[in-house]
């Protein structure tokens, strides 16, 4: 193995600083951040929203997903070989468990990116500088070019940094959200 980079080393801490955490503790951390995002006219806005689900340690979506899926339209991430595609999110579709562990939504992807107006994206650590650093695999950074969307960063606020490590092909978020901040 080649030696450990910055942002191996940054995403090795990260993990450490998430399993000071319960479950419980971060279930309660996620509706403090998608509180702080609710409030923003740029989500009331919204009505057609890409969104990840959660693995157990990132900011939960569930919860947050089925409060507002009467009023807004989501659509969740699908694994297809080295791109993401989304599909439709409805609360009696089937799912089926990734290779990553992740429920992913059956169905035909949506491909009408312009009628998206927001995508929350997941990432291990973001700094104030609007950068996101995540799992690398590279799969939003190689899927977020082909929106005009508004890109939100969400995370607790552990993983908010004044910077991190990135490079040339790392795309920035438009806001990043934590449980006590607001970056635009």
């Amino acid at each position: 193995m080649g030696k450990e980079t910055a942002k191996d080393k940054l995403r090795k801490d990260i993990f450490r600083q998430k399993k000071e955490f319960t479950p419980l503790d971060l279930q309660n951390k996620s509706a403090e951040v998608f509180s702080v995002l609710e409030i923003t006219g740029t989500f009331q806005d919204a009505q057609n929203i890409f969104i990840y689900n959660s693995l157990s340690d990132e900011v939960s979506t569930l919860d947050f997903i089925n409060r507002w899926a009467k009023e807004k339209q989501f659509f969740l991430p699908v694994v297809t070989g080295n791109d993401l595609q989304f599909v439709k999110y409805e609360a009696d579709k089937k799912f089926v468990v990734s290779d990553y562990g992740i429920k992913e939504p059956e169905g035909k992807a949506f491909v009408e990116y312009d009628k998206i107006d927001m995508i929350i994206v997941p990432g291990v650590a973001f700094d104030r500088k609007l950068n996101r650093m995540g799992r690398g695999k590279g799969y939003y950074d190689r899927f977020l070019p082909k929106l005009k969307a508004l890109k939100v960063g969400v995370c607790f606020d552990f993983q908010l940094l004044n910077s991190i490590p990135f490079d040339k092909n790392d795309v920035k978020m438009d806001m990043i959200v934590s449980e006590n901040d607001l970056i635009w």
